[in-house]
């Protein structure tokens, strides 16, 4: 079985696994058997970027049989390619690469370059009229002149033998002398991951998640959009796998895909059941349904391995040696039920949205600070305009809902005022996707977009929000119990105003685009159909923010409608408030090497909800 590679050297410092400092300290580093290295095959972060390998810009390649040479942005043409779900080595990639190589004015073995094999590929549709799908793609070294000149991001020597995997022969780690284990809270990305590399390592570990496993978090989750029903327990934002379940899963990162953790960590989601292609996909996705798969598969894994995987337990507070004073350390987890888990160390990796959590560490003496974040709004358009506006109507027809030769199209966009220094974006954007309510209490109401792995639906979604820090946070710190939770008192504040707007029953206030600019309420008989399953309400969504933050968003608008076309921003693009949670709104402080707390030993933060890595991947790397 192949595990996430927390320790790998490449991994950057500031995304670690916050458990590793822990066992390398406690029992030493591993060693890596030579002989137990696998094959890796990478992958670029987009079509254009080049390999985080080695490699120097003026080596030679080696033919040996091990090794392949890399080739970046080899273009088909869209009419030529079998489309998105095709990711052989075909007759018309075979050419481009013959094309790509005279370029570089070598002349290979045309009967050894069959052997090809596809690293990447990605769909390129910022021309109209020369749309593309350009791959990355390892050519054995062998079809090739011996001595070709490298030339970085465009033709890299790449090894078979390199990349780091945990945990293979001669890497085992003696743990009998522990005889306490290590509490992971929360079973997010982070939480998983860390409990998996840990057990792995012989480390007992008790994995503690205030919700119910998926299956079962599933049917809260229904009883809310059916009946309104909510459980503040399980529901889109607690239980097993994190907020990120019910969600579109992406899987792409700023990491670097040819980092061994990255890499690690898709090839984790494929032995545990995602389809193989997100290892070659140029924006790879699994959507909601192909996250509970994988999440039950993972639960058998970590069981296997001997985790105490511990559901419907809510941790409450810490058990410290000298609380409120330099260098306390942690003794134990308190649980919901009064009870206490005496633990070596602590992983906290608990999401974004355990505000009560953050709470005990305050008065526990934890350095913690506010940390900029977004808010905003869900934008819906219906996905035909957006495959319309992305591709134009003829190569619309090629979508199909998910079931033709191009992906359901999608969009990212990004704005800046120049005067203000205040950033726009797009973010977290679900093609063929729905809105839905991550509320936790019933008088608050924040939503997200989600999407199933075809991304078949009729609508698309993407969340506008603009970048606030300590100036917008400054008229809650009255409320707020510490400076560093004055951005939770901003979001609470703001999600009570989306429910009061939506007349309550988790009921999503919206208002039309032009409405929004123009500062007018929407009229309720002409709004847009809306995903949302929950109904909605027309409201003024342009009074819900501080005035400097809606007038930034509508500059925002102003600007979108100018690069994607008028239609972006008509009449059939709805607004839902309030997109809150984009990130935590407070970071736990750890210190940069160990990556332990700062004012807690034992005590380890990890993930977005701590304030770090956000995103599928990336807290998992």
């Amino acid at each position: 079985m192949v595990h996430a590679g927390f320790m790998s050297a490449t991994a950057p410092r500031g995304t670690a696994c916050a458990a590793c400092p822990f066992f390398m300290q406690r029992f030493g580093r591993r060693r890596v058997a030579a002989s137990s290295r696998p094959e890796r095959v990478a992958a670029s972060d987009d079509a254009s970027t080049s390999s985080t390998s080695s490699t120097s810009s003026t080596s030679s390649t080696s033919s040996t049989s091990s090794s392949f040479v890399r080739l970046f942005n080899v273009a088909v043409p869209v009419d030529d390619d079998p489309g998105k779900d095709d990711f052989n080595v075909h007759e018309s990639l075979l050419a481009a690469v013959k094309k790509k190589l005279r370029t570089e004015k070598i002349r290979p073995n045309a009967e050894k370059l069959k052997h090809a094999r596809v690293v990447r590929k990605a769909f390129d549709a910022r021309k109209r009229t020369q749309k593309r799908w350009v791959y990355v793609v390892d050519v054995p070294a062998e079809a090739l002149p011996k001595n070709v000149k490298e030339t970085r991001g465009q033709l890299e020597l790449v090894s078979g033998s390199s990349g780091y995997h945990p945990n293979q022969p001669g890497q085992h780690l003696d743990a009998s002398k522990e005889k306490l284990p290590v509490v992971v809270v929360g079973s997010g990305p982070a939480g998983l991951f860390a409990a998996m590399q840990l057990a792995s390592s012989g480390v007992p570990v008790v994995l503690c998640e205030r919700g119910r496993k998926v299956e079962d978090r599933g049917k809260d989750i229904g009883r809310l959009v059916v009946r309104r029903e909510i459980n503040p327990e399980s529901n889109f934002n607690f239980g097993e796998g994190g907020a990120g379940t019910w969600s579109d899963a992406k899987l792409t990162t700023r990491i670097g895909r040819n980092d061994d953790p990255v890499r690690q960590v898709l090839e984790t989601f494929v032995k545990h059941g995602a389809p193989e292609h997100i290892l070659y996909t140029g924006k790879p996705h699994l959507g909601t349904d192909g996250m509970v798969r994988i999440l039950k598969s993972f639960r058998k894994s970590l069981t296997a391995l001997g985790v105490d995987v511990r559901f419907n337990t809510r941790v409450v507070g810490f058990e410290v040696d000298g609380a409120n004073s330099p260098g306390c350390s942690l003794r134990g987890v308190l649980l919901d039920d009064g009870s206490c888990i005496k633990a070596e160390a602590c992983v906290l990796a608990p999401g974004h949205s355990a505000r009560e959590l953050y709470q005990v560490l305050v008065e526990l003496g934890a350095e913690l600070l506010a940390k900029p974040f977004a808010v905003g709004f869900r934008l819906e358009h219906p996905q035909r305009l957006i495959d319309e506006l992305q591709y134009g109507a003829v190569d619309a027809d090629k979508v199909q809902r998910g079931k033709g030769t191009l992906p359901v199209a999608d969009y990212k966009l990004t704005w800046n005022d120049q005067n203000t220094g205040r950033g726009t974006y797009s973010f977290c954007m679900c093609p063929g996707g729905s809105i839905e309510p991550t509320s936790i209490t019933e008088d608050e109401l924040c939503i997200n977009g989600m999407s199933f792995s075809r991304r078949n639906s009729l609508w698309a979604n993407s969340a506008i929000v603009c970048t606030i820090g300590e100036d917008d946070f400054a008229p809650f710190l009255d409320r707020a119990a510490h400076p560093a939770l004055a951005g939770v008192e901003f979001q609470k504040h703001i999600e009570r105003r989306a429910a009061e707007m939506g007349g309550g029953n988790f009921t999503c206030p919206v208002q039309t685009v032009p409405g929004f600019l123009s500062g007018t309420l929407s009229d309720a008989s002409r709004l847009p159909s809306s995903s949302y399953r929950l109904g909605v309400k027309s409201a003024r969504l342009d009074t819900l923010y501080p005035p400097a933050i809606t007038s930034s968003i509508k500059d925002a608008l102003r600007e979108f409608g100018r690069m994607k076309g008028p239609k972006f921003v008509g009449e059939d693009a709805l607004l839902h408030g309030a997109e809150t949670r984009t990130s935590s709104p407070v970071v736990i402080v750890r210190d940069r090497d160990s990556l332990e707390s700062t004012a807690i030993k034992g005590l380890y933060p990890a993930g977005e909800g701590a304030g770090y890595a956000g995103g599928i991947v990336s807290v998992r790397a």
